[in-house]
């Protein structure tokens, strides 16, 4: 099954690129919703910085896991 993948950062600070197994070969809008979700509040949580700070970045579906420095599974 492939994965779902998007990037987040904030400013200066080092951007994250996360990762989720999809569930299905098409993801549901409730599922992708949930991975930006989860994504966004780790990035935060992990800066120390509120969710509204973290810029959200493209979300892809159907893809391979990452292996750019910085990739984070959840």
């Amino acid at each position: 099954m492939p994965y779902l993948v998007q990037k987040m950062s904030s400013g200066t600070l080092p951007p994250k690129t996360y990762y989720r197994r999809q569930t299905t070969e098409h993801s549901s809008h409730d599922e992708t919703g949930r991975f930006t979700q989860d994504a966004k509040r780790n990035y935060a949580e992990f800066n120390h910085i509120s969710e509204d700070q973290v810029e959200v970045g493209t979300f892809r579906s159907g893809q391979g896991i990452p292996t750019d420095k910085g990739t984070f599974e959840i």
